[in-house]
């Protein structure tokens, strides 16, 4: 389950407050509302924020660096800290560069068809438009893409 909706999981338990829809700014307030210290800390993108927690929790942080390797920058300070979450941003954008890749090359089959079968669907009723494009699409893309989301 990708961060956005263990966070929106965790973040509505008990009773639906949210929608999630994604981004950093979305990430880092519902990182401020979770309850459980670890999940604020390994979640967090602020490095106030982060160097809050690290003088409640020293021994958390501690422990959670190998989970997370931008922690170790706390003690270096906030333009240290800061420069470790700029970094760790940068990862995480090309990791979903790279996921996002595997997704176009395994669609590749897809978008070639994709012209007959637009040809095919054309004029047809929702119903059997849908029926047609669910087939080809059985037919045509994986359900699993190795190294994309599980």
């Amino acid at each position: 389950m990708n961060i956005y909706l263990r966070l929106t999981k965790r973040f509505n338990a008990g009773r639906v407050r949210a929608i999630l829809a994604g981004g950093q700014a979305v990430i880092g307030e519902l990182a401020r509302l979770l309850i459980e210290p670890d999940d604020r800390i390994l979640y967090s993108r602020s490095a106030r924020d982060l160097t809050a927690l690290a003088a409640e929790h020293p021994n958390r942080i501690a422990s959670l660096c190998d989970r997370r390797p931008a922690l170790k920058a706390i003690s270096g300070g906030v333009d240290s800290l800061e420069a470790a979450l700029d970094s760790e941003r940068r990862m995480l954008i090309h990791a979903n560069e790279a996921r996002l890749n595997l997704y176009a090359s395994a669609s590749e089959d897809w978008a070639r068809a994709w012209p007959g079968i637009a040809e095919q669907s054309a004029g047809l009723p929702l119903g059997a438009a849908h029926k047609k494009l669910v087939s080809c699409a059985e037919n045509t893309l994986p359900c699993v893409v190795p190294g994309g989301l599980p």
